[in-house]
């Protein structure tokens, strides 16, 4: 797949898990909710930030941080840490939700995925 194919169809994507995003958000009272609402609405929201995340970390690679690799690692990259930085953001969301979140399982569970990032970024050296 080239890279045009690949932002196109990510794009579409996003695009699809925005729209089921609005349609979680403005058709479910969040009093009356069951368990899948919830689901469906964290699940949605965290592939439409992988998604957007992921589009906005290629154009900011491509375009501002100019090196000489492979577009492929800049887009594995790019997606990788948009998923990461997806999870933090609805997993923060969720903590909120349960009045868990506070400033030190903030700073654990960033911890956790910067060296999650140093594991696969260290993975990439060794091969």
């Amino acid at each position: 797949m080239t890279l045009r194919g690949f932002i196109i169809t990510m794009f579409f994507g996003t695009m699809i898990c925005w729209a089921a995003f609005a349609i979680v958000l403005f058709n479910t009272n969040p009093y009356e909710a069951g368990t899948m609402s919830f689901a469906f609405f964290y699940l949605s929201l965290l592939l439409s930030l992988t998604g957007t995340i992921t589009i906005i970390g290629i154009f900011v690679r491509l375009s501002i941080l100019r090196r000489d690799d492979f577009i492929s690692r800049r887009v594995s990259a790019s997606f990788r840490q948009g998923a990461l930085l997806a999870v933090v953001i609805c997993a923060g969301l969720y903590l909120m939700s349960k009045n868990l979140l506070t400033w030190w399982n903030v700073m654990f569970f960033i911890l956790g995925i910067s060296l999650l990032e140093f594991f696969f970024i260290s993975l990439k050296r060794l091969k």
